[in-house]
């Protein structure tokens, strides 16, 4: 302990804010949960009611598992289509195509743009009446092509996953190019003198050394898609648009939370409990995947 001392000071400050700002709201929010609790006045202990109108409540319940099911959607999507398009980008980006230096930055840079500006904007290419996307399909003849886009119950929720995506597909193609930039130049070469073409070097030669980086992003791409809020709120509402095609767990919590959807007035305890049982579902995911993922990094 004493040669470790210099270690303590310096992992204290951060395991000391870390504390106060994740480790206490954390079990303040599975104590809260424990109780109907409108934010003030008296806290009444109801075990884990919340959790059975959470489950099996006929009005709550369904909009529970519309919700956690967008979610689904949305990272089943990030995983199986965005990921292959972040390769594939940065490969392009890592060969230097031409003017690869500007695509890096359009693709990285909406990231850095606020959430209010991308949604705002994207309300404004899609509205119906004074949009960019339908004034250009009317100018070029496209009149029947035509939508109100957001408010389309069929379109709404794909649109929002592809901004989404837009807004953050960056991060995952940066973190990749990093990995691909740290191959082995030898390695490339050793597989261009064997004749290896471009396909079997990349699916053969660097694939290989991009699981780890494809391992973080898969992570983080999850848990992101499970934590939307901004986007969803700002293009669909708090309800979550039309029908609820654009509702998430964060809006079904902040609805519940904050808002009057069921109780008539703010319920902190019943928030609390969805707050919980998305935090549950996250860090059950997170697991699996580590596990599963690491198994197909250490495999021969």
């Amino acid at each position: 302990m004493q040669k470790r001392k210099s270690y303590i000071f310096f992992i204290l400050p951060g395991f000391l804010i870390y504390t106060v700002f994740m480790i206490i709201p954390l079990f303040s929010a599975i104590y809260y949960s424990l109780f109907s609790w409108a934010g003030i006045g008296p806290k009444i202990f109801i075990g884990f009611g919340n959790f059975k109108k959470i489950f099996f409540d006929p009005q709550i319940s369904p909009v529970f598992k519309n919700a956690l099911r967008n979610n689904f959607v949305y990272m089943s999507i990030a995983v199986f289509i965005f990921i292959p398009i972040q390769v594939l980008l940065a490969y392009l980006i890592d060969k230097q195509i031409i003017g690869h230096r500007f695509f890096k930055l359009i693709i990285f840079l909406p990231f850095v743009i606020s959430s209010t500006i991308v949604g705002f904007f994207s309300l404004l290419v899609f509205d119906p009446n004074i949009g960019f996307l339908n004034t250009f399909l009317d100018a070029v003849g496209l009149t029947y092509l035509t939508s109100s886009w957001f408010g389309d119950p069929g379109k709404a929720f794909y649109l929002l996953v592809g901004v989404i995506g837009w807004q953050g597909i960056g991060v995952g193609m940066v973190i990749i190019l990093a990995n691909m930039k740290s191959i082995p130049e030898e390695v490339i070469e050793a597989s261009i003198i064997d004749g290896a073409g471009e396909w079997i070097r990349f699916w053969r030669v660097m694939l290989p050394f991009l699981k780890p980086s494809l391992i973080n992003v898969i992570i983080l791409s999850s848990i992101y898609a499970l934590t939307q809020f901004d986007l969803p709120y700002i293009i669909g509402g708090p309800t979550g648009g039309i029908n609820g095609v654009m509702d998430f767990m964060n809006l079904f919590f902040y609805r519940y939370a904050f808002g009057d959807a069921y109780f008539g007035q703010t319920a902190i305890g019943f928030g609390a409990s969805i707050s919980v049982v998305t935090f549950s579902i996250i860090l059950i995911i997170a697991i699996v995947q580590n596990i599963l993922l690491k198994n197909i990094l250490h495999r021969d």
